[in-house]
């Protein structure tokens, strides 16, 4: 605003500088004698210019008016710039510091919504724990008759479903003096369904484990015929023989010392 009162009062200053001096002449007349000649103005044109003069004083006084004016506006314009300044500073300071606030809060909601989803699952899990405590549940009872289905599957050949029974005769609790048959029947099953591995587990059971029962001897004449079936004749022969020393039964021996012998003849056939 300064500026275009500047720029208004210079082009009046020239304006009417240029009106109220004449310019200088450029072509001066050829006769001497016109040289000092000069007529003074009518009054008509005093008049005029005497109006033009006063109303180029009242513009000057008015632009001088409104350049003091100015000035006291420029005053009150840094005022307020320095005022929208200091605002500024303060709106940008509480913004941020409101900012981080939210920010914090949010934060703080979030893990309290985790906590509580948390704390919701951990309930969750403890009331289906006390659920199943509070459940009642039926003893387990051995039962001879599966017992008994299951040594008829074996019997009729139907060795994964004596398998099966097996396998659930042993969830059952049952007597000490059945729990090596049953390690047997499921040894003797795994075999007849070539699972060999599985089979000399639980033959080996009934060796460590089940020493004083009468399936001991029938579980090393097994291991040893399953070693031999996956070649390991040393392994066999070393079986039997281990039984042999730990005085079999007289009906077991003359099994035992065959089962030697076929192992030998085979080892003998294999070397011709």
């Amino acid at each position: 605003m300064k500026s275009i009162f500047q720029t208004l009062f210079f082009a009046v200053f020239l304006t009417g500088c240029g009106g109220y001096l004449p310019s200088a002449p450029t072509n001066w007349s050829a006769n001497p004698s016109e040289m000092h000649v000069w007529n003074p103005p009518d009054e008509e044109t005093l008049a005029k210019r005497r109006e033009t003069q006063k109303h180029l004083d009242n513009l000057t006084n008015e632009i001088e008016r409104l350049f003091v004016n100015q000035s006291s506006l420029d005053k009150q314009e840094l005022a307020m710039d320095e005022l929208v300044r200091r605002t500024d500073a303060n709106i940008n300071s509480f913004e941020k510091e409101f900012s981080d606030q939210i920010a914090k809060e949010i934060d703080h909601n979030q893990k309290m919504q985790s906590d509580l989803k948390e704390a919701r699952t951990k309930y969750e899990e403890q009331k289906e724990r006390l659920r199943k405590l509070s459940e009642v549940k039926p003893p387990v009872i051995f039962s001879t008759a599966n017992y008994k289905t299951a040594m008829k599957a074996f019997s009729d050949g139907k060795y994964s479903a004596s398998l099966k029974l097996f396998n659930n005769l042993r969830n059952q609790n049952p007597p000490i003096f059945l729990q090596d048959n049953i390690h047997f029947g499921l040894g003797s099953s795994y075999y007849r369904l070539k699972k060999y591995p599985s089979a000399r587990k639980h033959f080996q059971k009934i060796i460590d484990d089940y020493s004083m029962g009468d399936k001991r001897f029938n579980s090393y004449v097994m291991l040893g015929i399953i070693h031999n079936l996956q070649g390991e004749k040393s392994r066999a022969l070393y079986l039997l023989n281990e039984a042999l020393s730990k005085n079999p039964p007289e009906r077991m021996k003359p099994l035992i010392n065959r089962l030697i012998d076929s192992i030998n003849e085979e080892s003998a056939h294999a070397s011709n």
